[in-house]
């Protein structure tokens, strides 16, 4: 341990040594991307000269990317760019300061008229517009957003900036779902490596692990081409990271926000003395963890319920029992119910730091950023109810936590704290090769404290009962990945591209030791006769049951999942018939991927167990709500020695004990393995009009088994040809029309293809696998006019069509007896709807003020629709002869997404401001049950603002408020013309200060 702080103590200072020995420098870095205007591909091997009135002061030759850096005194420049068979491209009275100038140059082909373009000096790095011509000139259909416009409306990382993407909406703040169509559709890549998702029961990747300050920027693709991962449906977005900074930079803030319901108070609801010294870093410390020897089998056989009966025999053959039974009630935590606690305001840090060097002559980049955050959500008397379908005209509640005056509802707090780095190193061999390294980690945890008071007629047989429930949840994330990279361009071979990607991948979630207490509690008021009066007396009874055969009683359960993947691809591009061809970017492309995940699943639960002659002072009712003094230690185990009348001990009564309720059902593994190949062409087949077409190839394998041999493994083995063929016609230099069609799918993941049945201490429900699950194939078409007026500025109209084979939908069972969800597949489902995206610098409403607004605004409207199996019909109108529904939309999908961002950017006097509006519309979360209205998730209007002052060249202050309207979070059913909550609550608005430095 102290070898390993000394090495940490020496390389903290070699790192920032090495970060900032160019900090200070005075020269100024001359930088930029030389480009052709009709393809937007990339130019190599253009010379690149800076000069004034006495000669040339430095100059470079552009790389395979088309990028060119070099240092020069501060002074101003011509810089011209020279490049056989294009016009001279100038840029005069470029005003060259210390740090980072940036030219971004357009080169035209060669005319027999125009021999130069000059423009005046104009500085564009990472912005909308560089951004903007990328996606006219790109194969697919694509939108994205710039590090500019990150850095405009104050995201802290990749998933709060991927709310302002057209059709993007972002779930628990971290993941992505594209075109409303639910995160299954939905792939998260970083710099072309797909990411694993860091929550194992999701398909999508958690975003919020990325620091915006690494971000060069977000391209989300919408159309499939075959060089992209089959699983593609909805969308794909891209986090490319800066590679190699044109110089050193540096940023370091931090900052605090208040929320109006979770910050300040003292009645949040935290894990009490169970509280580990490292939650408020996200790491337990060891104090839920699982002793080993409640792993084995042979303690997992002991501890059944009848172990009382032969605990309680005197004699020394009964000593390892009584042992076990006593060790195991004090090694396992008694506290059942959360602990008010007051909470600090939800506080940040994050930094970034990267540098260009010169190593062997060639370039090197290095890039590290780091965030740490600490946030409280809580809400109280919230709405959770669920309701069943009767011949009445009213809906029947099975459970129902209505958060009224004399029911307290449900009310959650949660603890989130997040540690996130990122590492990124680039090595260019000459202008032509490069290789790469990205390493990531990321671990985030819920510390969840959880109060429930309601009813519960769906099972209890007390109607007068009052149903409460306590849980306590730590729920743990972590994820690494070492990614690598190479691109490699053979200018003797016609310059075919060659580029290469791997990664080694490893999350897991971790819930050590979670908790769920329920009880009944019901009080009335009897007549009781006063012994010295004679009289009746009104006394008020209190009543508290826990009851085994109604619900759970209370339990600890530990799960552990762990993955490990790899994933290997390659691409060749191979340009043909491009000379004389204005324009051209004919070529082909191969290529072909290899992934391989490996899964681990196990859980272990013990439950309390109530003996058959615990005494009557122990029993709950007799505690009168004191449940501290009802989990007593001393209640626990050999709780008394009782003796004959020679002395000789006669029996132990046994108190509560844990009893072992490991299921083999619930220990599962599982792998997938995919490989792929493509082949696809860009051809002009005309000046105007260019086809992209091709083929991908995917063979998929998916096996999982549980421990439960009575449990038949899940497998798929499958081989999917998925065409695809897109259309672009230029109708003019500033207008596009674009046409696609493809076929992609979607594959169930392991852990719905496991037959796990994972207990929900939100309502007491089960989530139950289905190792029968089919994999979804989609047609996709799609059509877009794109229309580019000026620089920076956009108007896009598209509409899509697809079509669903096999859709993996969540459904409940309606023949389980407690409710359980699952999921099934349908037959088919089809989707469509339009997009309009509109970008546009509002200077024409004249005056100073307006030449620095931009508006940026993004419209989807898709209907959706599947029909209703008819085994589901008939089961629904045996519960209510009067259900009528044939169809129903597509689970997850939201009718419409609308997205409204106006910015104010002022870079002469730093300032920077944006307000933003997000909603997407009322979508089917669940079907109902037992008949009943399907569930709706409910529009929930999200209004943002931030505003930046950048001053002193190196610092910035930052004011946000965010979730200003602060709408319900509500979802419903509605049945004969009445809507029933079945589940509501706010999170309140946030208002936070951040403060940075950053050297550029």
């Amino acid at each position: 341990m102290q070898k390993r702080n000394y090495l940490i103590t020496c390389a903290i200072p070699l790192l920032v040594f090495l970060f900032s020995v160019q900090a200070f420098t005075q020269k100024a870095i001359i930088s930029g991307k030389a480009i052709d205007k009709e393809t937007g591909e990339s130019l190599i091997g253009v010379s690149v000269t800076a000069s004034t009135a006495d000669g040339n002061a430095g100059g470079a030759i552009t790389d395979f990317d088309g990028n060119f850096n070099f240092e020069v005194d501060p002074k101003i420049y011509t810089i011209t760019l020279k490049y056989t068979g294009y016009n001279n491209f100038i840029v005069e009275g470029l005003d060259a300061k210390p740090g980072s100038n940036v030219v971004d140059a357009p080169m035209v082909v060669s005319g027999f008229m125009i021999v130069e373009t000059v423009i005046t000096a104009r500085q564009i790095k990472n912005t909308d517009a560089s951004l903007i011509a990328l996606q006219k000139k790109s194969f697919a259909i694509q939108d994205g957003i710039s590090s500019q416009q990150i850095s405009r409306t104050g995201a802290s990382d990749a998933a709060e900036a991927m709310r302002q993407v057209p059709g993007a909406v972002v779930e628990g703040g971290k993941f992505i779902v594209m075109r409303g169509l639910g995160d299954r559709y939905s792939i998260t890549q970083l710099n072309g490596i797909t990411m694993p998702s860091t929550d194992p029961y999701r398909n999508s990747s958690s975003l919020d692990l990325i620091p915006s300050q690494m971000i060069d920027n977000i391209v989300t693709l919408k159309t499939f081409t075959p060089d992209m991962p089959g699983n593609f449906t909805g969308g794909l977005a891209n986090i490319t990271t800066k590679a190699i900074p044109d110089k050193f930079n540096l940023f370091v803030g931090g900052g605090i926000s208040f929320n109006t319901q979770a910050s300040l108070i003292d009645d949040f609801l935290g894990h009490g003395r169970d509280a580990g010294n490292r939650d408020w870093l996200g790491y337990d410390d060891g104090g839920r963890t699982l002793p080993d020897y409640l792993k084995t089998n042979d303690a997992q056989l002991q501890l059944s319920q009848s172990a009382y009966i032969q605990a309680r025999q005197p004699g020394e053959a009964n000593d390892p029992i009584r042992r076990l039974i006593n060790q195991s009630t004090r090694d396992l935590s008694n506290t059942f119910t959360p602990t008010p606690k007051n909470t600090p305001v939800n506080h940040n840090f994050n930094f970034s730091v990267g540098n260009r060097y010169k190593l062997f002559g060639n370039d090197l980049g290095i890039s590290l950023g780091g965030n740490f955050s600490r946030n409280f959500e809580h809400y109280q008397n919230g709405v959770l109810n669920t309701y069943t379908a009767s011949p009445a005209s009213v809906l029947v509640p099975y459970q129902a936590f209505p958060g009224e005056k004399n029911l307290a509802g449900d009310s959650k707090s949660t603890e989130t704290p997040h540690i996130g780095g990122l590492f990124s190193l680039t090595y260019k061999l000459g202008l032509n090769n490069s290789i790469g390294i990205n390493t990531i980690y990321n671990h985030d945890t819920e510390i969840v404290g959880r109060q429930q008071e309601g009813k519960f007629p769906g099972q209890l047989s007390e109607p007068r009962a009052n149903f409460n429930t306590n849980s306590l949840e730590f729920v743990q994330r972590e994820y690494t990945s070492y990614q690598f990279n190479g691109r490699h361009v053979l200018p003797k071979w016609n310059d075919i591209e060659i580029t290469w990607a791997g990664s080694l991948n490893k999350s897991s979630q971790k819930e050590p030791d979670s908790r769920y207490f329920a009880y009944t509690f019901f009080q009335d008021s009897t007549q009781v006769e006063d012994p010295n009066t004679g009289e009746l007396i009104d006394t008020l009874i209190k009543r508290y049951d826990i009851l085994d055969a109604e619900f759970r009683p209370p339990f600890h359960f530990w799960r552990d999942l762990t993955d490990e993947s790899q994933e290997f691809k390659v691409d060749i591009s191979i340009p043909f018939l491009r000379r004389g061809r204005e324009g051209s970017s004919n070529q082909i492309k191969i290529g072909g991927l290899y992934s391989n995940l490996d899964r681990s699943f196990e859980e272990y639960q013990y439950l309390h167990n109530r003996t058959p002659g615990i005494p009557s002072n122990l029993v709950i009712n007799s505690y009168q709500g004191d449940f501290d003094g009802f989990f007593n230690y001393n209640n626990f185990g050999v709780i008394d020695t009782t003796y004959a009348a020679n002395g000789d001990i006669l029996r132990y009564p046994i108190g509560y004990y844990y009893i072992n309720q490991v299921n083999a059902k619930n220990f599962y593994t599982g792998s997938q393995e995919v490989a792929a190949g493509y082949l696809m062409g860009v051809y002009n087949v005309l000046p105007k009009l260019k086809v992209i077409a091709g083929a991908r190839v995917e063979a998929t394998k998916q096996f999982v088994v549980s421990r439960d041999t009575t449990q038949a493994p899940s497998k798929l083995n499958l081989t999917d040809v998925l065409p695809s063929l897109n259309l672009i016609y230029a109708l003019s230099e500033r207008t596009n029309l674009r046409a696609g069609y493809s076929r992609t799918l979607a594959r169930p993941n392991l852990r719905e293809l496991a037959p796990f049945a994972q207990f929900d201490p939100k309502n007491g429900f089960f989530t139950v696998g289905k190792p029968t699950l089919k994999r979804t194939l989609v047609d996709n078409l799609d059509l877009r006019y794109e229309f580019y007026p000026d620089l920076g500025e956009l108007l896009a109209i598209s509409v899509f069509y697809k079509n669903f084979y096999d859709p993996i939908l969540r459904a409940f069972d309606p023949k389980a007896t407690i409710p359980e969800l699952t999921w099934i597949n349908v037959d088919e489902a089809t989707v469509f709807g339009a997009e309009l995206e509109f970008r546009k610098k509002l200077s024409f409403l004249g005056g100073s003020f307006a030449r620095n607004l931009f508006l940026s605004t993004n419209l989807a409207i898709i209907n959706s629709k599947y029909n209703i199996p008819e085994q589901e019909i008939l089961q629904s109108k045996n519960v209510d002869p009067e259900y009528s529904a044939t169809s129903r939309p597509f689970q997850g999908q939201a009718p419409y997404i609308a997205n409204v961002i106006l910015s104010y950017v002022n870079p002469d006097n730093g300032w920077e401001s944006s307000l933003s509006f997000n909603v997407s519309g009322r979508r089917l979360f669940n079907i109902g049950l037992f008949a009943a209205p399907d569930v709706f998730e409910e529009a929930v209007p999200t209004m943002n603002f931030n505003l930046t002052k950048r001053f002193l060249n190196h610092f910035q202050v930052s004011f946000s408020a965010e979730n200003l309207l602060n709408p319900n979070i509500r979802k419903t059913q509605k049945y004969k013309g009445v809507t029933y909550d079945t589940e509501k609550f706010k999170m309140g608005s946030t208002f936070g200060m951040s403060f940075g430095y950053y050297i550029r």
